[in-house]
């Protein structure tokens, strides 16, 4: 009985990604695009880019960006911090805290 000879199979060299990359699809998920149109854009695997969604954990920064935005519109708008605590179901100084951020980060980006 003769030994089969195994092929050697070829390991297939994966698609390295740089830091921009990722920074750029971090901002377009923030923007609001889906993981399968950042995937598109950035040609890179929707699996990859959930990857880095879940490791750097956008999502909850995705959230919190669009409350913080809405408190600040809102305390425009005219409402008090009580007024828009009930609106958004958190506590007054949560409200606090959201719109100390939104001021600081409209001013930063004035800037």
């Amino acid at each position: 009985m003769k030994k089969a000879k195994k092929k050697q199979v070829e390991t297939k060299q994966r698609k390295t990604y740089t830091l921009d990359d990722k920074a750029s699809a971090k901002r377009y998920y923030l923007i609001g695009l889906t993981l399968q149109e950042i995937s598109k854009l950035i040609n890179a695997p929707v699996r990859t880019i959930e990857k880095w969604q879940i490791a750097e954990n956008w999502k909850q920064l995705r959230e919190t960006n669009q409350i913080h935005s809405k408190a600040l519109d809102l305390y425009v708008s005219g409402k008090t911090y009580k007024e828009i605590a009930t609106l958004l179901n958190k506590s007054t100084a949560t409200v606090w805290r959201y719109l100390t951020t939104a001021k600081n980060e409209r001013t930063n980006g004035i800037k």
